[in-house]
């Protein structure tokens, strides 16, 4: 009988997941970048929020790896990121911090 609710508990979470379209959504990242800048943003809907040097900015959309609200521009290729117009930029050659990718254990 224990077995059987605790199959069935799982499969409730299973089936809560599943109802999850994008699991990283709204998970923060965290980049560092050349001459000790860094940045973090988080990706809501077509969006990304990025905040850097104090400020909160949300960038639409505007290509694969490329968001811009038309001053402030994120693009994202092959593992790096940059983040231009922004104050105290421009944050060039930056790396996911390691917290972000490594394995969490709670």
């Amino acid at each position: 009988m224990r077995k059987m609710i605790l199959l069935g508990a799982a499969l409730l979470t299973l089936a809560a997941c599943q109802s999850v379209q994008n699991l990283s959504e709204g998970e923060r990242l965290n980049w560092r970048c050349a001459n000790d800048k860094a940045f973090s943003l988080r990706f809501a809907g077509d969006a990304a929020e990025v905040y850097a040097a104090g400020q909160t900015l949300r960038l639409p959309q505007m290509g694969e790896g490329a968001y811009s609200n038309g001053t402030v521009i994120y693009t994202e290729a092959g593992g790096g990121a940059s983040l231009t117009g922004m104050h105290d930029g421009p944050y060039e050659n930056c790396q996911r911090r390691a917290g972000d990718w490594w394995f969490r254990f709670w």
